[in-house]
Parts: structure tokens; C-alpha cells; sequence
């Protein structure tokens, strides 16, 4: 089965070894990936109720192992931090449920 394929279109693009990068794309994690890493995100308890707090490393290792183009070496060492987080939307996006249109 295929996976699922997200590009990310950059805001602010850098030199790659075959010119500008302009995007990034993301590919779904695999369940052998979901279970040597884990979840991404943790609903803790709070005085007010609960919150979701990312797990920054797991995300990390997700992201650098998601990328499929370019390079994620590449990639991680030249995005900008808006960059980063547009990548990082687009990676925890694959562990929501997809919502019902009514």
C-alpha cells in the first residue's frame, strides 16, 4: 500500500545541490515507525484540564525520517524555523483523525 504524500511549499527557499529548494514533501509514517518512536504529542493533566504537549525528539526523528525529498539532511540543516514548522504541522497532521464533513 502506498503511503500518503504531503508537500510543503517553502516560504523562504534555499540552494540544494541541483539549485532552490522550494518544497519539501512528507511521506506517512509506517506502524514499524510509529512503534520505534511513539506518539508525537502527549495529552497531559493540568490544573484546568489537560493540554497537548509535544514530544520535540520524537517529532525530530519523525520528521528526519519522513522527508522524502530533498535529501533530510539537507533539508533539516537549511529550512528556515518557519520552514520547519510548516513541516512539522504537515508531519503531526498524519496522526489526527481526519474530521467528518457533515
Amino acid at each position: 500500500m502506498a503511503r500518503e504524500k504531503k508537500t510543503v511549499k517553502l516560504q523562504r527557499p534555499f540552494e540544494g545541490g541541483n539549485g532552490p529548494v522550494t518544497e519539501v514533501v512528507v511521506q506517512e509514517p509506517s506502524s514499524m515507525e510509529y512503534f520505534a518512536l511513539g506518539d508525537p504529542q502527549t495529552w497531559v493533566r493540568t490544573k484546568g484540564g489537560t493540554a497537548l504537549v509535544d514530544n520535540d525528539e520524537a517529532i525530530a526523528k519523525y520528521v528526519e525520517r519522513l522527508i522524502v525529498e530533498p535529501d533530510p539532511v539537507l533539508a533539516m540543516r537549511n529550512m528556515s524555523v518557519i520552514d520547519a514548522i510548516a513541516v512539522k504541522a504537515a508531519v503531526l497532521g498524519f496522526f489526527q483523525a481526519p474530521t467528518e464533513s457533515k
